[in-house]
């Protein structure tokens, strides 16, 4: 195996350790048990390449996360408007009582609750110090997505892009597919621990 693929791998083994703890944090949010039954991944190494974001339609909710400290980066976390309604619903059945008003304050908690397993777990196994910022919340057209992903480039400090889809399954049944894109500063593959990677 390439050096440059060891380093791949390391990374993404790392993010979904990352999304495992995520989905333990997240049953105890919404109190019910919340199960990670896939991730799938795609790694590009070019800054444009953004053409792997799938066609929804309609409108889409992006919470945006920027990533601060010893590498840079920002995640981008994409639920539909029906994937949004299932996690309002799980939510509620634990949580009687809650308003409309709460729905994007929850899908802030919740970004707040997947992005921060996933940095963590990064910077546990990269030895690093990296946290995330106060996520933000836009509703846009699906049809934006890959110009808002796109217009975050910063040729002065090339990024690798990670697509990762997750799926989530409340309580058994019901499944949330978020979208999960990741852009991270190339110098995150440069600051894995040797003693890391396998030969």
């Amino acid at each position: 195996m390439s050096a440059n693929k060891s380093r791949e791998n390391y990374i993404l083994q790392v993010m979904n350790k990352g999304f495992e703890r995520a989905a333990q944090s997240f049953s105890q949010f919404i109190e019910a048990p919340v199960t990670l039954t896939s991730t799938q991944f795609v790694l590009a190494r070019r800054d444009e390449d953004v053409t792997f974001l799938s066609e929804e339609k309609g409108n889409v909710y992006v919470l945006i996360t920027q990533i601060i400290g010893e590498f840079a980066g920002r995640s981008y976390l994409i639920f539909t408007l029906e994937e949004c309604e299932g996690i309002f619903r799980a939510v509620s059945k634990n949580k009687p009582g809650m308003s409309d008003s709460l729905k994007e304050p929850l899908l802030l908690e919740i970004d707040n609750i997947i992005s921060a397993s996933v940095i963590a777990e990064l910077a546990d196994s990269l030895m690093a110090e990296v946290y995330g910022d106060v996520p933000s919340l836009q509703i846009l057209p699906a049809s934006a997505l890959e110009d808002i992903v796109g217009k975050d480039v910063d040729h002065e400090r090339p990024s690798s892009v990670i697509f990762a889809k997750t799926t989530f399954c409340f309580d058994g049944h019901q499944q949330i597919t978020p979208q999960f894109i990741w852009k991270i500063s190339t110098q995150v593959f440069d600051i894995i621990p040797v003693d890391r990677l396998s030969v």
